[in-house]
């Protein structure tokens, strides 16, 4: 990545909350640690209230960072008004269709797809607000190579934006380096052994080594 191009940020993606009260110093340490972008609020099932709630100290934790707070879970589409959220982020191309309808323009509607080349470039052409690479929808991460694959394929052909998530701090340079405009990350920063905010300090590191020219 040449020395003019674009920054990548990132975005956070959170494990799937029950209970957020004890998230929270978490989740703020990692947002004043670097520049992050979104934060995906994953939320466990229950009611469309209690989700609300839920939500809503973390959104405002989120938005207070100058970051974009989305939700993903099942059924989140009749939160994301309620709770204040920046938009949603879905799994999979279903639903996408409905979702740009009924949020977009005023709403973000971000996708993470299956491995399937078709389903991104379907979620791509009904405009969603990004591709997301490397996720499945039970948080864990795909193999390295292969979210690697998918990203170095869409940057250089798709305008949409592109987010590539890394299973580890390791794996946010090669990520950087291939184009994505943002990084993801999950439980590399919510389980690190040094902390949330250290984690992400160290992400950033990653970019910036992906920035620097080779000599």
């Amino acid at each position: 990545m040449s020395d003019d191009a674009p920054t990548t940020r990132l975005t956070l993606v959170t494990p799937e909350l029950s209970e957020t009260d004890a998230f929270l110093p978490a989740l703020e340490a990692a947002l004043a640690a670097g520049d992050v972008a979104a934060v995906v609020l994953r939320l466990a099932p229950a009611d469309d209230r209690t989700r609300a709630a839920r939500a809503k100290p973390l959104i405002a934790a989120v938005q207070a960072a100058g970051a974009a707070a989305l939700i993903a879970g099942d059924g989140v589409e009749d939160i994301v008004g309620k709770s204040g959220a920046d938009g949603l982020h879905l799994f999979g191309a279903g639903g996408v269709a409905d979702a740009i309808e009924r949020f977009q323009p005023e709403k973000i509607v971000g996708v993470a797809t299956p491995p399937s080349r078709d389903d991104a470039m379907t979620a791509g052409e009904l405009g969603a607000d990004y591709i997301l690479f490397g996720l499945s929808p039970s948080g864990a991460a795909w193999e390295s190579d292969r979210t690697l694959d998918r990203v170095a394929w869409w940057v250089p052909i798709f305008e949409t934006p592109c987010v590539g998530f890394a299973g580890s701090i390791d794996d946010v340079s090669a990520i950087a380096a291939a184009g994505a405009e943002f990084v993801a990350l999950g439980d590399a920063v919510w389980r690190a052994e040094n902390g949330p905010a250290a984690a992400v300090a160290s992400a950033m590191a990653m970019i910036s080594l992906a920035r620097t020219p080779a000599p």
